[in-house]
């Protein structure tokens, strides 16, 4: 059998085994945790600059959708007759197109 002193030897290797399991296991998720907090950053700044540049877009088209409609109003509004004809032209050529 074993001796008392050896029994308590391992024991006491037993728990700091433990401790030392423990601790790795402790290191590991913090290490994991860091990395998971990196890559959320990383992505927030990613999407928030996506965003920005969609805005941008958005708003420069938008701009220029107004551009071309307060055009368009001026044209239609200057010279009504050619409006009405290249409108009339446009639905028969339609009309044509959709009767084949």
């Amino acid at each position: 059998m074993l001796s008392p002193a050896t029994k308590a030897a391992a024991g006491v290797t037993k728990v700091l085994a433990e401790h030392d399991v423990r601790s790795d296991a402790e290191r590991a998720l913090n290490k994991a945790e860091d990395g998971a907090h990196k890559v959320i950053e990383d992505l927030t700044h990613r999407a928030s600059e996506a965003g920005a540049k969609v805005r941008t877009f958005f708003d420069d088209a938008q701009g220029h959708l107004n551009t071309a409609g307060g055009r368009l109003n001026k044209e239609v509004h200057d010279n009504p007759v050619r409006t009405g004809l290249i409108a009339l032209g446009a639905g028969v050529l339609l009309g044509m197109l959709i009767k084949r």
